[in-house]
C-alpha cells in the first residue's frame, strides 16, 4: 500500500480472502480514528456487510492494544534483523514480511501454546528446517552456458507467497529473485558485528542536513561450515522468477575462494562517479546537537557563555515564572539549539549562539495555540528599497532584534519544563509557566509580529497594504523614512541620519536591539555600495559558492555561457521507465539542487528564472535528461557566480518603473502551454520578475502574448 486512500480496496480483498478461507463472516472491526477508516465509502461497505465498527478514543492507542502491541513486536524484530544483517532501511518491507512469517509459526501463550498457523488451519507446525537467518549469504542455482558459474551469490530475504521458493536479493542484478535450489552460508553471519557500517540508501537532503557515505562491509565466507538447505518441492519449472528490486543495494560480500588478494588498486565503477561527485562535498560541522555535547566539546566555554547570555535575556524579559504543574495540565519540553555565525563580511570572527527552543510540536491546536500565520517582508520589497536608496542617495542601516520572539505576549496558558543545565535547586520538579512567547512555540512568530506592529503603528508609521512588513512615515520636509522587517532583521532607509537615529532609539527603548551599522548582508544576499558613483549591487556570491561545492562543481568543471541550451527538450516522457533508472534517480539530489537554484532565482538571479521553472516541473519524477539540465544550470552558475543585481542613480528614468513582458508559444511539450515571462526595473535594476506557464492553451502567438 503506497497511499492511505488504498485502504478500502485492500480491505475488500483481504475480507474476501479471509471469509473464503475460514468460512466465517467478519462481525466487528476495531480501528483508530484515521480518516481512511472513517471515510464515507468505508463506512458504507461496513454498513452494507453488517460489520459493527468500534473506534478508539482520539490519541488513546491503548484501546486497540492488541494491534498496537503487535506493531511494536514486528518493528522490534525488524530492527534486530536489519541490524544483524547489516542492511539499511530500504529492506524494511522484506524484513517485516519475514518477521510476520516467523510470528505466525511461533507458540503463543494467548493461544494456549499453539501457533497462530495451527489455530488458523488446525494443523500443527512441526517443520522448521526451512527457516534461515534473514540476510544470510546464499548461493542459488542458475542455468547459463557450460562455462559460466553454476551459482550466483545473493542474500536471503524470506519466502515468496504462493510459490515454494526462496526470496533472494541479487546484488549483481539489483533484483529480488525467487529460486528453489539454494545453498545457505549462515556461518558468515557470525562476524556480522565487525561491519564497518550499515549500508544506507542515498538520500536527498537539504543544505542543513548531512549525506553519509558509508563503506561497504566485508563479510568473510567460511566454506568449510557451509550448510545446505533442504530442497523445496515445486511443480513449477525450475526457473528463477524475477521481481523489481527495492531501492537499496546490500553489502557486496567478499569471496574466500581466492588463493591470494590482488594488490591492484580498486576503483569505483564509472557509473557511480556522478553520485560520488555530488555527495562528497557535503561537509560535516562541529556544532553540537544537544546540551551534553556542548558542555563536553572543546568549545564548551564559548557555548556555556552563550547559554548564560540567553538565560539572562530570558530572565530580563520575565519570560516565565516557576510554578508547580497544576493537575490536568501537561508541560511541553524544551531543548538547546546551537549555531555559529560570522559577525560580518570579510572578518573571520565567529559568534557562538545558543537558543532555548520550546518543543512546539507537542502543542495541540485549539488548546495551546489558535493562529500561527506571520508575514515576512517580500524579497521584491527589499530590492525596491535598495533601488530607492541608490536613486535618492538615502542612508541605509541594519538592525537585529535580540531574542525577538521573547517580546511577544502569550494569549494561552502554556507550561514548559525547566531548561537542561539551569534547573533551580530545590525546585527541580517545578515547571515554567510561560508569560512571554518563546522560540519553538507555534504562535511565537505571530505574537512577535503583532507586538511589533502595535509599536510601529503607535509611532505614527503606516503599514503598507502591499507588504505588511513594510512601514513608512512622511517627514516634515516631504521625504520618507522606511523600515522593512524580516522576523528579527530590519532595514531602515532615510535621507536624514537624525531620523534614523531617532527610530533606533525608539526601537531600543521598546526592544533589545543590536545595531549592525550600514547594511552589508540580508537573508544571504550581499549588499555592496559605491556611494560616489550612486551604485548598489546585490549578489549571492557566498551562497552560490556553497551550492556549487555541495553539488560537486569545482575548478575542473566546465562553465557554460547560457542558463539552458536549446538542445534541452524536456518533457515528462524523459522520466524513468525502468526500475534501474528509478533506482539511479532515487540516489540523485535532484530536488535539493533545484531548491537551491530556486532560492538564488528568487533573490538575485532573474537570468535563470526560465531554466529553473522548466526543471522544477519534473521534481516529482525526474529522469536522467532532467538531471543533465540541472547540471547545465549549475555549470552556468559556475561561470557567473559573481553576477548579481545593480541599481544605479539615473536622473532621467531612475525613479520610473519600467516593465518588460513576453511569451513563447506552446513551449511546454507535455501540455502545449505557453510560458509568460516578465521583469520590472527601478533605477536600472530588476526588482520583480517571473517565468510561469500560462493557465490555458493559446491558439496563436497573439493569444499567448495577450495572456502574458
Amino acid at each position: 500500500m503506497k497511499r492511505k486512500d488504498e485502504v478500502l480496496k485492500i480491505f475488500l480483498k483481504w475480507k474476501k480472502m479471509i471469509e473464503t478461507q475460514s468460512g466465517r463472516k467478519i462481525k466487528t472491526l476495531r480501528s483508530d480514528n484515521g480518516g481512511e477508516y472513517k471515510s464515507d465509502p468505508f463506512l458504507k461497505v461496513c454498513q452494507d456487510e453488517g460489520i459493527v465498527r468500534h473506534f478508539t478514543v482520539r490519541e488513546t492507542p491503548q484501546q486497540n492494544g492488541v494491534a498496537e502491541r503487535m506493531n511494536r513486536t514486528l518493528l522490534e524484530k525488524v530492527r534486530c534483523m536489519l541490524s544483524n544483517a547489516g542492511l539499511g532501511k530500504a529492506f524494511w518491507a522484506e524484513a517485516i514480511t519475514y518477521a510476520s512469517h516467523l510470528i505466525n509459526r511461533l507458540p503463543a501463550a494467548a493461544n494456549e501454546g499453539k501457533t497462530p498457523m495451527e489455530v488458523w488451519s488446525g494443523k500443527p507446525c512441526t517443520d522448521y528446517k526451512y527457516l534461515h537467518i534473514f540476510g544470510c549469504p546464499a548461493y542459488y542455482h542458475v542455468r547459463e552456458s557450460k562455462l559460466d558459474p553454476r551459482a550466483k551469490k545473493a542474500l536471503f530475504m524470506g519466502f515468496s507467497t504462493g510459490v515454494k521458493g526462496y526470496r533472494l536479493w541479487c546484488p549483481d542484478e539489483k533484483k529480488i529473485v525467487v529460486s528453489r535450489d539454494v545453498t545457505f552460508d549462515e556461518a558468515a553471519m557470525v562476524n556480522q558485528n565487525k561491519h564497518e557500517g550499515e549500508i544506507e540508501a542515498t538520500k536527498t537532503m537539504s543544505s542543513s542536513k548531512q549525506v553519509e557515505l558509508l563503506k561497504t562491509p566485508v563479510v568473510p565466507v567460511r566454506s568449510d561450515t557451509t550448510d545446505t538447505s533442504p530442497t523445496v518441492d515445486s511443480d513449477e519449472e525450475d526457473e528463477d522468477d524475477e521481481e523489481e528490486a527495492p531501492t537499496q543495494e546490500p553489502p557486496q560480500q567478499q569471496d574466500s575462494i581466492a588463493i591470494r588478494r590482488s594488490r591492484r588498486e580498486i576503483r569505483k565503477p564509472v557509473r557511480f562517479t556522478d553520485i560520488v561527485a555530488y555527495a562528497l562535498p557535503v561537509i560535516e560541522d562541529d556544532i553540537p546537537s544537544a546540551y551534553k555535547e556542548a558542555v563536553r566539546s572543546s568549545e564548551s566555554v564559548e557555548w556555556k557563555k552563550s547559554m548564560d547570555e540567553e538565560m539572562k535575556s530570558l530572565h530580563k524579559n520575565e519570560t516565565w515564572e516557576l510554578v508547580q504543574l497544576p493537575k490536568g495540565k501537561k508541560a511541553i519540553g524544551c531543548k538547546w539549539v546551537y549555531a555559529k555565525k560570522m559577525e560580518s563580511l570579510g572578518k573571520d570572527n565567529v559568534r557562538f549562539k545558543a537558543r532555548l527552543v520550546a518543543k512546539g510540536y507537542a502543542q495541540k491546536e485549539g488548546i495551546d495555540y489558535n493562529e500561527v500565520f506571520s508575514p515576512v517582508v517580500k524579497h521584491s520589497s527589499i530590492r525596491i528599497l535598495l533601488a530607492l536608496v541608490a536613486q535618492f542617495d538615502l542612508e541605509l542601516a541594519q538592525l537585529d532584534v535580540k531574542t525577538a520572539f521573547l517580546h511577544g505576549d502569550l494569549e494561552e496558558e502554556i507550561y514548559m519544563s525547566q531548561p537542561e543545565g539551569f534547573k533551580v535547586a530545590g525546585k527541580e520538579n517545578w515547571v515554567c509557566k510561560l508569560q512571554k512567547s518563546l522560540y519553538g512555540l507555534k504562535q511565537s512568530p505571530r505574537q512577535w509580529y503583532k507586538r511589533f506592529d502595535r509599536f510601529m503603528i503607535g509611532q505614527k508609521y503606516t503599514r503598507s497594504h502591499y507588504d505588511h512588513c513594510v512601514y513608512f512615515r512622511k517627514l516634515q520636509d516631504g521625504t520618507f523614512i522606511y523600515l522593512l522587517l524580516y522576523v528579527d532583521d530590519m532595514l531602515i532607509a532615510c535621507k536624514s541620519k537624525v531620523e534614523i537615529e531617532r527610530l533606533k532609539t525608539q526601537l531600543s527603548n521598546e526592544f533589545e536591539m543590536k545595531d549592525l551599522g550600514e547594511a552589508r548582508k540580508i537573508l544571504g544576499m550581499e549588499i555592496e555600495r559605491d556611494r560616489a558613483k550612486g551604485k548598489i549591487s546585490l549578489c549571492q556570491k557566498q551562497y552560490l559558492k556553497k551550492v556549487l561545492q555541495r553539488f560537486g562543481m569545482n575548478e575542473n568543471s566546465k562553465p557554460v555561457s547560457t542558463p539552458l541550451a536549446p538542445h534541452f527538450k524536456l518533457s515528462a516522457s524523459m522520466s524513468p521507465k525502468t526500475g534501474e533508472e528509478s533506482h539511479y534517480m532515487a540516489q540523485i539530489p535532484y530536488a535539493s539542487a533545484v531548491g537551491s537554484l530556486m532560492y538564488a532565482m528568487v533573490c538575485t538571479r532573474p537570468d535563470i528564472s526560465q531554466a529553473v521553472s522548466i526543471v522544477s516541473r519534473y521534481m516529482h519524477n525526474p529522469g536522467k535528461g532532467h538531471w543533465q539540465a540541472v547540471k547545465w544550470i549549475l555549470r552556468y552558475i559556475l561561470g557567473t557566480v559573481d553576477v548579481g543585481l545593480l541599481f544605479q542613480h539615473d536622473k532621467v528614468t531612475g525613479q520610473c518603473v519600467v516593465g518588460y513582458v513576453d511569451s513563447d508559444y506552446a513551449g511546454d511539450l507535455d501540455k502545449r502551454r505557453s510560458t509568460t515571462g516578465f521583469v520590472f526595473t527601478i533605477a536600472g535594476g530588476p526588482v520583480s520578475w517571473r517565468s510561469i506557464l500560462q493557465s490555458t492553451v493559446a491558439l496563436s502567438t497573439t493569444e499567448a502574448e495577450y495572456m502574458a
